[in-house]
């Protein structure tokens, strides 16, 4: 089975036939065990109208050469034109499709560097990248390493993905596109080990906002700052601090800790059930007892001391009074 170029030459020199006739694609003879890609198909089998089959016709000018070329794929059930080359079947090859499924095209250099271009009704795709060094003597499938790819997908969530790898392809960033949402990531390689270290976000809607976050060698959020036209927001997680910037109102939280917050209206502080607030005035409390109401009972307790000459002053309400003071105030 020669190459499609040479049977036409020899066609060409010899006067010979090329027989054209209609027929239904009934297989896509896909690659199971493809060097590339096991959606790749070389063959197809294919009916004529009189219900002849004819198997393996082929869709590229040499089947045996897979490293590059481009390739048309019918869709299945799909009409064609076939043509058979001086009434040989095994030389029958498609001419032209009236339905297609998918095409790529692969380019090979001397360098064994590879751009792939995939194209499907939902999904546009193009590959760089580079054979993998193998032993000689050996008979396993050759492997190959990305060096960056392009992707668009057109399917409900439709997005444009950009990717980058390192050296050993293994991926060292990716860009995230689409109608709502940017997204940047960068990762860190520790051998087989992917782990993202830093993304960042841009999403529209509403309320556009983007967010920046960090992240441990085992991906593990460290710091994560989140922002919008309206309020900031930053929480440390290394001590479990939040920072929540907003217009009018900012608030610092620490887990176990203090919380603060801070607006045009009113300052407070509280830890566990103490509360400290200012606005025009300062009030203080804690286990729902008042700083002012009790100084207020302090004082109302005093004024109903009446001392008699020979007996001492009923001092009950006082020692209470004192021992909620305890809990508002410290040394």
């Amino acid at each position: 089975m020669g190459n499609i170029k040479d049977l036409i030459k020899d066609v060409a020199s010899k006067n010979q036939l090329v027989e054209t006739f209609a027929a239904k694609v009934i297989e896509i003879n896909t690659e199971t065990e493809s060097l590339h890609n096991p959606e790749d198909a070389y063959t197809v089998n294919i009916m004529r109208a009189d219900g002849a089959i004819i198997k393996n016709v082929r869709l590229k000018a040499s089947i045996l050469d897979l490293e590059q070329g481009i390739i048309t794929i019918p869709k299945k059930d799909s009409w064609v034109l076939a043509s058979i080359i001086d009434g040989v079947e095994t030389r029958a090859f498609i001419s032209q499709f009236s339905e297609v499924e998918r095409i790529f095209i692969r380019f090979k250099d001397d360098e064994n560097h590879y751009l792939e271009i995939d194209t499907e009704v939902d999904k546009f795709q193009i590959v760089f990248k580079e054979k993998e060094d193998n032993d000689s003597s050996s008979t396993s499938v050759p492997t190959y390493k990305k060096i960056a790819q392009l992707e668009f997908s057109g399917n409900e969530d439709s997005n444009i993905t950009t990717s980058f790898y390192n050296e050993k392809g293994k991926e060292i960033s990716k860009n995230s596109f689409n109608g709502n949402q940017q997204q940047t990531v960068i990762n860190t390689i520790n051998g087989e080990d992917v782990k993202e270290r830093l993304k960042f976000t841009l999403s529209c809607g509403e309320n556009a906002n983007a967010e920046m976050q960090f992240l441990d060698k085992d991906s593990n959020e460290k710091q994560r700052i989140t922002f919008d036209e309206l309020h900031t927001e930053v929480n440390l997680n290394k001590g479990n601090t939040i920072f929540n910037l907003k217009d009018k109102e900012s608030k610092i939280s620490i887990k176990n800790g203090f919380e603060a917050t801070i607006s045009d209206a009113m300052t407070s502080f509280k830890k566990g059930d103490l509360t400290f607030e200012m606005d025009d005035k300062f009030k203080i409390y804690a286990n729902e007892k008042n700083l002012l109401t009790e100084l207020e009972s302090l004082i109302t307790e005093i004024s109903k001391i009446v001392v008699v000459q020979g007996v001492g002053p009923n001092v009950a309400g006082l020692l209470l009074i004192k021992s909620n003071l305890k809990t508002l105030l410290k040394i």
